[in-house]
């Protein structure tokens, strides 16, 4: 009798273990620990992209008709969470990843095998918060500019007008290649763009100025993994601050800052990108592509940017005030990145633009990361409110976005150090137009 009462014991005993090794891990899943549960998914079927087309293909019917860019923000708040409700009946998303963030303007869900999307409220279009004309509002040119060029150029600070001019006329000064750049150009498909001419003339100037800077208008993720190739990438494009729910018995919620790109959404992409997008190392919006942090982290994971530095315009790349997120600068040097610069909040166009054209120039004239970036803010200002009411602006917004440098402020591109300002002087002023002309 003691006997098969011992060995109901024991059998007692090993069913115990069983149920415990099955369920634990599950409970612990749906307990929303992490992101376990939303992400246990490790393979996008063909299926499972067919289903995400046939809601992006909603999606983008929506956010992309004339009907939408003539609603307000409610009307297209509305609008979404009525095509995402018809979504979620349909089975394409989880109902209940469906969250509203007013503030960030955009509403995100999850399609419903696992991979993160959303819907702007604020059209791509719509983040340049303003763009000054001097004529038009009576504003006066920056600090220590003396003259602003015409809309396609940028205007140039006298040290930056002597180095083109020795550049020009003294070859022997430099060497022919001061290094490698590349501008990752996202923020609009440049037909028609107030701002491409802007980039396309300083890719020419800085093509003078001996550093070859290759243009990218059509930047996918592919592109994204071979910055290791230039010794300066520049990320011009817009940004956002994603914020997302997962888990299913016990809900959390994450924000973190996103790059947009150009892309748009493919079944045969979809497939491709499959094991980042599950990740959510890529989320998509309004049908497009956006990486986050991550992407960074695990596409070079191998410390594969060495010695690059990397300067992005995306407007909270660095998070927000009161909430900043250093994730994409951390995710980048740990990639090898010897310097990451990115701004705090959202930027004014024009001010960031300045700040770019200034930093890379000087920085060409073989200046230190850190000594460009200085010299930037001396000439435009410390955040873009202050260079705002400088230009006799009156409804700033509501928090400054200032240019932050992690890693090494003494990285600097391939330019001999006893190349001063000094040195390069004496090139006639009447030479000026014909350097401008070929640079354009």
């Amino acid at each position: 009798m003691k006997e098969q009462r011992h060995r109901i014991l024991c059998a007692v005993c090993a069913l115990a273990l069983v149920l415990t090794a099955v369920l634990a891990p599950a409970a612990w899943a749906a307990d929303g620990a992490g992101e376990v549960q939303d992400t246990a998914k490790s393979t996008l079927t063909t299926g499972d992209a067919a289903e995400m087309q046939q809601a992006d293909a909603a999606v983008t019917a929506l956010t992309g008709s004339d009907e939408y860019e003539q609603m307000s923000r409610e009307e297209r708040l509305t609008s979404a969470l009525a095509e995402l409700d018809e979504l979620a009946r349909k089975g394409l998303v989880r109902r209940d990843s469906i969250r509203t963030d007013e503030e960030n303007g955009i509403v995100s869900f999850t399609y419903r095998c696992g991979v993160l999307g959303g819907i702007l409220l604020t059209l791509p279009d719509e983040l340049d918060e303003m763009t000054f004309d001097a004529g038009d509002n009576g504003l006066r040119a920056p600090r220590d500019i003396a003259q602003r060029a015409s809309c396609t150029e940028m205007p140039l600070t006298d040290d930056v007008r002597q180095a083109a001019e020795a550049r020009r006329y003294r070859e022997n000064a430099l060497p022919e290649t001061i290094g490698r750049a590349a501008i990752y150009y996202a923020f609009d498909n440049t037909v028609n763009s107030s701002r491409f001419p802007y980039y396309s003339y300083m890719q020419g100037f800085w093509e003078g100025m001996g550093l070859r800077t290759t243009m990218n208008t059509r930047v996918t993720l592919s592109d994204l993994r071979r910055m290791n190739k230039y010794d300066l990438c520049i990320l011009s494009a817009h940004g956002a601050y994603y914020t997302y729910s997962y888990g299913t018995f016990r809900k959390h919620t994450r924000t973190e800052p996103i790059i947009l790109l150009t892309e748009a959404s493919t079944l045969y992409k979809d497939i491709i990108y499959g094991f980042d997008l599950l990740a959510h190392r890529i989320i998509k919006l309004n049908g497009l592509y956006c990486v986050t942090a991550d992407f960074f982290r695990n596409a070079y994971r191998s410390g594969q940017l060495s010695n690059t530095i990397i300067y992005s315009e995306t407007c909270e790349f660095l998070g927000v005030t009161n909430s900043v997120d250093e994730s994409m600068a951390e995710a980048l040097l740990a990639g090898g990145a010897r310097t990451v610069l990115g701004y705090v909040n959202n930027v004014y166009t024009v001010y960031s633009r300045s700040m770019l054209w200034d930093t890379v120039n000087h920085l060409a004239m073989g200046q230190t990361i850190g000594r460009a970036l200085a010299h930037a803010k001396d000439t435009y200002g410390e955040n873009d409110i202050i260079w705002y009411t400088e230009q006799g602006g009156r409804r700033p917004h509501a928090a400054a976005a200032c240019l932050v440098l992690y890693g090494d402020e003494n990285a600097r591109l391939n330019v001999p150090e006893n190349f001063s300002p000094e040195e390069r002087a004496e090139a006639a002023e009447d030479m000026l137009a014909d350097v401008l002309e070929s640079a354009a």
